[in-house]
């Protein structure tokens, strides 16, 4: 298989790999490697852990220092907000990265390339990789040009805000997935939310997660607990 045209990406997030090796790593999905522990390695699963940590540093940096005030639960909270996957596979989407990565033929028939999933995990692991490759500051401008530029009303974390309600309560909280409709690559799942077993609101979406969140949402503006 012909390796996609990384040159053409370097250019379009104008940043330029001196390890290549380590840029097709991030595209590499586990999918088109051999089944054994070594060549694992080959694939973005350990970028993506690494990605992860170092996404994770330069977010709560850069949060302690534009919220001085903020107390650590307030901190965590829009820490989640740039980081949970429904974010990062918005971006990632923008930046067309699932059209670079390396997936088989049964990844790919099945929507792989379009899955959040994989979007999000490889964002992840092109920032590990870049770290690898160029150390923390190249690395930190990356994000701050993809992911802290944005305006954080974009991803509010609906979940979060309802979790904290029902603590407070003593409640009990679940959300079931009740349908699921359309092709394995254009999926829209319908989510319940149920509180102390009584069925509270349900949401959509394109994942498990967006549904989820957009059930809490609902419910959220349903009990006035917050505008939305």
């Amino acid at each position: 298989m012909p390796l996609p045209n990384f040159n053409q990406l370097e250019k379009k997030l104008k940043i330029k790999f001196n390890n290549r090796r380590l840029l097709t790593n991030a595209f590499t999905h586990s999918s088109s490697v051999k089944d054994t522990e070594a060549s694992k390695r080959e694939s973005n699963e350990v970028l993506e852990f690494l990605g992860d940590a170092v996404l994770e540093l330069v977010v709560r940096e850069y949060l302690i220092k534009k919220y001085p005030t903020y107390d650590e639960g307030e901190l965590n909270r829009l820490k989640k907000i740039y980081t949970n996957e429904q974010t990062l596979y918005q971006i990632g989407y923008e930046l067309e990265l699932g059209n670079y990565l390396i997936l088989d033929k049964g990844e790919e028939l099945t929507g792989g390339r379009t899955r959040p999933s994989n979007i999000a995990d490889c964002l992840e692991a092109l920032i590990g990789a870049l770290y690898l490759d160029q150390g923390l500051n190249p690395t930190k401008l990356f994000i701050q040009k993809t992911i802290l530029k944005r305006k954080i009303e974009e991803a509010e974390d609906y979940k979060s805000i309802l979790n904290e309600w029902i603590m407070q309560k003593g409640y009990k909280i679940d959300y079931q997935v009740v349908d699921e409709i359309g092709p394995p690559h254009q999926k829209i799942f319908y989510v319940d939310l149920y509180i102390n077993n009584k069925k509270s609101a349900q949401g959509k979406g394109k994942t498990k997660k967006e549904a989820e969140q957009e059930a809490a949402r609902i419910f959220i503006k349903k009990q006035g607990l917050k505008p939305v």
